[in-house]
């Protein structure tokens, strides 16, 4: 398995973490009448970690993947044209997501149905998106991607100095994403 392969395989399981730990956030912070400064703090680090790793270095490197599978005989060309749209809309969800939760840590009037709703909204999009992209467009990167594709992708990954295996910015969001999955190590 190719290593940019493997990685991208890794960041689905780690997001998906992350999401099952934000969402478990989110009902802590609708479950209470008053607000705990710990749990905004806990969600607005959470948001900053799909505001960057995502949409700055995961998915770039999945669109150059995507570009390169259009290239070959496949079938199912309406899967990458829809997660490449996702992308689109998982950054602008992303954005409002911060816009919200950063005006409820900045005491500003959000009503709970708009931020519920939107949270919701945000959650099923995200997960929607790693869905898709596990059942329709891994297998066909397996199928269709040879060593001389990997080789391309591999210099257009080094050319765009993607930090997408810099082991600092790894860790950073590797240790927030075990700060939040902690919990969730706890009850299993």
């Amino acid at each position: 398995m190719n290593v940019i392969y493997r990685q991208l395989c890794c960041d689905h399981k780690h997001m998906q973490q992350m999401l099952d730990a934000f969402e478990q956030l989110l009902l802590d912070l609708f479950g209470r009448s008053d607000r705990d400064p710990n749990t905004l703090s806990l969600i607005l680090d959470a948001l900053d970690y799909f505001s960057v790793y995502p949409d700055k270095y995961h998915h770039p490197v999945e669109d150059l993947i995507l570009a390169r599978l259009l290239n070959k005989p496949i079938h199912e060309r309406e899967a990458i044209y829809e997660a490449q749209m996702q992308h689109e809309q998982i950054a602008a969800a992303t954005k409002h997501m911060c816009a919200l939760f950063y005006a409820v840590a900045n005491d500003a009037m959000v009503e709970r149905r708009v931020l519920q709703g939107a949270s919701n909204t945000y959650l099923e999009l995200q997960r929607s998106h790693i869905s898709l992209e596990n059942s329709a467009i891994f297998p066909q990167i397996e199928q269709y991607l040879d060593a001389e594709d990997w080789e391309q992708i591999h210099k257009q990954v080094k050319e765009i100095k993607d930090p997408f295996f810099d082991e600092d910015a790894k860790k950073i969001y590797e240790s927030l994403r075990d700060y939040l999955v902690q919990p969730e190590k706890a009850l299993a």
